[in-house]
C-alpha cells in the first residue's frame, strides 16, 4: 500500500489537484531540509564525487557497455527498413512531423506551394534548438540509414576497444541518437538504460585503462624512459620528478573524475527505485506479476505452463514479492555505500551544534515524509476498501504510530551501532557488529547486486526481453572500484590460464595486479580551494526564493534568472576562494586520518563546474521521476509537478536523458494480445500477413532470438503503452506502400487490423486444472475485434514516385500520391518576428562565462606552478 502512494493515478481527483500545492510546499520544505544534511556534509560530497580514482571500473564498463550498446542496435536488424528509413512506417516528412515537429517549423517539406529546406535563418535557429538531431530526419533512404549504420558501427567498435576514445565515444553517442529517435515506436525501457547511461560514459574518461590508447600512451612513454612500470621505479605508479628522473615517471594507470560513476550508481538507484515504486496494481500485491509475466506469449523462450502448474501459488508468489521490494528499497544500497565510504575516510568531526543541526534536517525529512503521506491517503485508501483490507480510520489512526516507531528504531539502530556496537565470539574470534558491519551485510553490495544478479539471470533464461536485462547487469560495474575490478579480472585471467588460453605472462605468474596512479605524485589537485558554507546556504535561500516567486508572484521571473543569479554568485564566490587559497596545497597525508589523501579530479574551476552539474542533473532526474499523480499536480501543465520540470526541461531532453521506468506497472497484462494484419489486395482476395505469435511460423520454442516487432504489435493494437489508435492509421498505410512495393507497384485495396486476445487463466485455475496450451485456448477463447480499416486510397498510402523510381516500379501519375500537406510555410510566416531574433542575452552569456572560465584556469594553473615552485 505505501508503494501505491508513490504510484499514478489513473482518473483525475478534483480534491487531490486542489490539495497538490500544499503537498508540493512539504515536499519542497523536505527538499530543503536534505540539501541542508548535503551542506553540513560539503566535505563528504567534495571528497566522494570530486576526488579522482582508478580508472579500471571505467575502462571495463567501457567495454562491456560499449558491447551491448553494439548487440542492442544490432538486434533491430529485421526492422531496419521499417523503422528507419522512407520505405517504413513513417515517410520523411512524416518522421519530422511525428517526432521533432517544433524543431521543424521552419522547414519545408517540398510540397507544392512549398519549397524544400529551412526558409530562412530563424528556421536554422528553431532546429538547433533541439533537442533531436538526426541525419535521418533529412535522408533516410536505406542506402543513407547504412551509411548512418556503418559509421555508427564502426565508431562504437573504436569506443569498445579504446581508440580514439575522447572522439569515438560522443560520435557513438550522437550516432546511436541519430538512429533511435528517427522513429519511437519500438522504444520501451531499454532505450532509457542505453540513453542515460551512454551519457555518462562519455562524460567519463573511459579510455584510461583497458584501451589502445592507453596501450600506445604506455609504448610512447616506455619509448622516451619515462613509464613507471612494475619492475622498476615506482612498481607502475609513477615517480615524481627528481635526481635520477627529472622529469619523473607516469603511471600506466592515471587517475581520473569520481563523478560520472557515481550518477551511474545513483541513476541506477532511481531506475529500481522508480520502477518497484509505481508496481502499486493489486496483482504485484498479492504475488501473481511474475505469473503473468512468464505466461506471456510474446515473451517467453519456452512453454512456462509446466512451470506455473506447479510454482504458480507458491515460488512464484515469493519471487514477486521478493523483486518488489528489492526494486522500491534499491537505494538502501546507496546509502550503505555512502555511509562505509564516510567511515573508511574518516573524516574530522562535524561540531556539536552542527552534528545536532544535521540530527533535526533527517529527523525533518522524516516528518515531511510522514506529512505527505498523511494528508494524501484519502486519496489512496479506498472509500470502501476490500475484504481483509483495513479502512481510512483505521490508516491514519494507525499509520503515524507506525512511522513514528520506524523513524526510532532507524535511529536507534544507527545510534547503537556506531557509538555502542555489541560484539560476538565466532568461531573464535571476537566481531564487532558495527555500523560497518551492518551496512556491508544489509544495505552492502552482496545482497543487493546479488539479488539483481540472480533476478535478472532469471529473465535472461526464461523470458526474452532483448537487451534490456544485459545493459542493466553491465550497470552493476560502475559499483565495483578499480583495485576490485583488476584482482576479478586477474583472476578470471588466472583461471583462462589453466585452460591454455594465451594470457600475459605475469598473470600465469600470479603476480599482484598493478597499483592505480600514486596518490601523493606532486601534478595531481591537492590545492585547499572550497566553497564556503555561507555561499552554499546563500544559494538554497536563493533557490528557495525563486521557487516562491514563479509559484506565488506575478513577477514573472524566468527560472534562468534564478539559475544564473546562483550560477554567477557561486562562480564568483569560488573565484575569489581561488585567488586567495588556490595556491595552498593539503597535505598527502591527512592529520585526520593518518592516511594517504585522495587527490582532487581537477582544479578549482573544475571542481566547480562538475560539482554544479552534479547537484543540477540529479535534482532534475529526481524531479523528472516523481510519480505523476493528481496530488502532485497531475499532468497539466500548471500543475506544480510539471511546473517544477521548467529550470530541467531544456537539458534534460537535450541530452536525453528524460525517462519513465514502468514495466509491468502498476500491473503486468493479464491477457495475450495480438496484432492480424488482413489484405484485400485488387481482385479482393483476402490475405493473412500471419505477423504475430498466434502464427506457429512466429512462435519458435525454444526462442533464443529477439525481435521487437511484438512490441510493436501491442503497441499499435492497443495493448501496451498508448497512441495505439493513432499508430493503426500509420501501419496500415505502410501496409499499403509495402504490398505495392513487393508487387509490382500494385496497391492494395484495404487493410484491415484485428485485435486478438485470450485471457491468461489465473494461478488458482492452473494448479487445480494443470497446465494449459496457449494454442488451444487461444482457439476456444480467443476475442477477435477489428479497430481499425485503411483504404489505400488513404493520404500516404500510396507508394511515392521516389521510391518506384529507386526499385524501377512503374511511376504514379499525376494527383495518383497523396501527400500530407502541413502548410508549415504559411504557419511559419504567421508565428515569425518581422525582423530576425538574435538572441544577444544568451551570446554575450556564453561570451562572459567563457572568458570568465579561461582567466579562472589560468589562474589554477598558476597557483599549481606557485604551489611546485614552493615545494620544491
Amino acid at each position: 500500500m505505501l508503494l501505491g502512494l508513490l504510484a499514478d493515478e489513473r482518473i483525475p481527483n478534483a480534491e487531490a489537484l486542489a490539495l497538490s500545492p500544499t503537498v508540493g510546499w512539504w515536499m519542497l520544505l523536505g527538499f530543503v531540509f536534505f540539501v541542508s544534511a548535503c551542506i553540513f556534509h560539503r566535505e563528504a560530497f567534495r571528497r566522494l564525487f570530486l576526488r579522482a580514482e582508478d580508472p579500471r571500473t571505467m575502462g571495463l564498463f567501457r567495454i562491456v557497455f560499449g558491447l551491448v550498446t553494439l548487440f542492442n542496435i544490432n538486434g533491430l536488424s529485421d526492422l531496419f527498413v521499417y523503422l528507419f528509413t522512407d520505405e517504413g512506417l513513417f515517410l520523411t516528412d512524416v518522421a519530422r512531423e511525428v517526432f521533432a515537429k517544433e524543431q521543424f517549423l521552419g522547414f519545408g517539406d517540398g510540397i507544392d506551394p512549398e519549397p524544400y529546406g529551412f526558409f530562412d535563418w530563424g528556421g536554422v535557429v528553431e532546429w538547433l534548438k533541439g533537442p533531436k538531431y538526426s541525419p535521418l530526419f533529412f535522408w533516410d533512404s536505406p542506402s543513407a540509414f547504412w551509411l548512418v549504420l556503418g559509421a555508427f558501427e564502426v565508431a562504437c567498435v573504436c569506443m569498445i576497444v579504446g581508440f580514439k576514445t575522447n572522439i569515438t565515444k560522443w560520435v557513438t553517442l550522437l550516432l546511436f541518437h541519430s538512429i533511435i529517435l528517427r522513429n519511437q515506436v519500438f522504444w520501451e525501457g531499454t532505450e532509457n538504460v542505453y540513453r542515460c547511461f551512454l551519457l555518462y560514459l562519455c562524460m567519463s574518461r573511459c579510455g584510461a585503462a583497458y584501451s589502445v590508447d592507453n596501450w600506445l600512451r604506455c609504448r610512447r612513454l616506455r619509448k622516451q624512459g619515462r613509464l613507471s612500470e612494475r619492475d622498476g621505479p615506482g612498481a607502475g605508479a609513477g615517480v615524481a620528478p627528481g635526481p635520477e628522473h627529472p622529469q619523473g615517471l607516469e603511471a600506466v594507470y592515471r587517475l581520473i573524475p569520481a563523478w560520472p560513476r557515481m550518477i551511474m550508481i545513483l541513476q541506477l538507484a532511481a531506475l529500481y527505485c522508480s520502477t518497484g515504486t509505481v508496481k502499486n496494481g493489486d496483482i504485484w500485491a498479492k504475488g501473481d506479476a511474475f505469473y503473468y509475466a512468464l505466461n506471456l506469449d510474446h515473451f517467453y523462450r519456452f512453454e512456462p505452463q509446466q512451470l506455473s502448474a506447479v510454482f504458480g501459488t507458491n515460488l512464484f508468489r515469493i519471487n514477486t514479492i521478493v523483486t518488489h521490494y528489492w526494486e522500491a528499497f534499491f537505494p538502501l544500497v546507496v546509502l550503505g555505500l555512502v555511509v562505509r565510504f564516510v567511515r573508511r575516510e574518516q573524516l574530522p568531526p562535524l561540531p556539536e551544534w552542527q552534528r545536532w543541526a544535521v540530527r533535526a534536517c533527517w529527523l525533518g525529512l522524516g516528518l515531511v515524509g510522514l506529512v505527505v503521506v498523511y494528508i494524501t491517503l484519502p486519496f489512496h485508501i479506498p472509500a470502501q476498501p476490500r475484504a481483509g483490507m483495513a479502512g481510512l480510520a483505521t490508516w491514519q489512526r494507525w499509520f503515524p504510530v507506525v512511522w513514528l516507531a520506524g523513524m526510532a528504531v532507524v535511529g536507534g539502530l544507527f545510534y547503537w551501532l556506531g557509538r555502542r556496537p555489541p560484539s560476538v565470539t565466532l568461531r573464535g574470534g571476537r566481531l564487532t557488529l558495527d555500523l560497518d558491519w551492518f551496512c556491508t551485510w544489509f544495505l552492502g553490495r552482496r545482497l543487493w547486486l546479488g539479488l539483481g544478479l540472480i533476478f535478472h539471470a532469471h529473465l535472461i533464461v526464461m523470458m526474452n526481453i532483448g537487451w534490456f536485462t544485459p545493459a542493466t547487469m553491465a550497470t552493476y560495474v560502475a559499483f565495483l572500484n578499480g583495485s576490485e575490478v583488476a584482482f576479478l579480472l586477474r583472476a578470471i585471467g588466472e583461471r583462462l590460464g589453466r585452460l591454455g588460453l594465451p594470457v600475459p605472462k605475469d598473470i600465469t605468474r600470479g603476480d599482484a595486479p598493478l597499483p592505480a596512479e600514486d596518490p601523493s605524485l606532486p601534478h595531481l589537485h591537492r590545492d585547499a580551494a572550497a566553497l564556503p558554507a555561507w555561499a552554499l546556504w546563500s544559494a538554497l535561500a536563493v533557490a528557495v526564493s525563486g521557487v516562491y516567486v514563479a509559484a506565488e508572484t506575478d513577477l514573472g521571473v524566468p527560472w534562468a534568472a534564478t539559475g544564473a543569479v546562483i550560477f554567477a554568485g557561486l562562480a564568483v564566490v569560488g573565484f575569489g576562494v581561488a585567488q586567495r587559497r588556490g595556491a595552498q596545497q593539503l597535505p598527502v597525508i591527512d592529520p585526520h586520518s593518518g592516511r594517504a589523501r585522495r587527490p582532487w579530479a581537477y582544479g578549482s574551476m573544475g571542481r566547480f563546474l562538475a560539482g554544479a552539474f552534479v547537484v543540477y542533473h540529479c535534482t532534475g532526474v529526481a524531479i523528472w521521476l516523481l510519480p505523476e499523480k493528481d496530488s502532485l499536480g497531475g499532468e497539466g501543465k500548471d500543475g506544480w509537478r510539471v511546473r517544477a520540470q521548467d529550470p530541467f526541461k531544456w537539458w534534460i531532453r537535450t541530452s536525453q536523458t528524460a525517462q519513465g521506468w514502468k514495466m509491468f506497472a502498476p500491473n503486468p497484462p493479464r491477457s495475450n494480445i495480438f496484432m492480424q494484419v488482413m489484405v484485400t489486395d485488387h481482385d479482393g482476395t483476402a490475405y493473412d500477413l500471419n505477423t504475430d505469435v498466434y502464427h506457429p511460423a512466429n512462435k519458435p520454442i525454444p526462442w533464443l532470438g529477439y525481435t521487437r516487432q511484438r512490441k510493436i504489435n501491442r503497441r499499435i493494437i492497443g495493448g501496451e503503452g498508448g497512441k495505439g489508435e493513432w499508430y493503426q492509421k500509420w501501419h496500415a498505410r505502410w501496409v499499403c506502400r509495402d504490398w505495392a512495393l513487393k508487387h509490382g507497384g500494385q496497391a492494395p485495396k484495404k487493410v484491415e487490423l484485428y485485435k486478438l486476445s485470450y485471457t491468461i487463466p489465473t494461478p488458482e485455475e492452473v494448479a487445480k486444472s494443470g497446465p494449459y496450451k496457449p494454442e488451444e485456448r487461444l482457439a476456444a477463447n480467443r476475442f477477435r475485434k477489428l479497430v481499425y480499416t485503411g483504404e489505400c486510397t488513404d493520404i500516404n498510402a500510396q507508394l511515392p514516385n521516389t521510391i518506384r523510381a529507386r526499385h524501377g516500379l512503374p511511376l504514379l501519375g499525376p494527383g495518383e500520391f497523396r501527400p500530407w500537406v502541413k502548410n508549415h510555410l504559411s504557419a511559419w510566416n504567421k508565428k515569425k518576428p518581422k525582423s530576425p531574433q538574435i538572441p544577444w542575452i544568451l551570446l554575450v552569456s556564453v561570451v562572459v562565462v567563457g572568458a570568465a572560465g579561461l582567466r579562472w584556469r589560468q589562474l589554477d594553473r598558476d597557483n599549481k606552478r606557485r604551489a611546485m615552485a614552493e615545494k620544491t
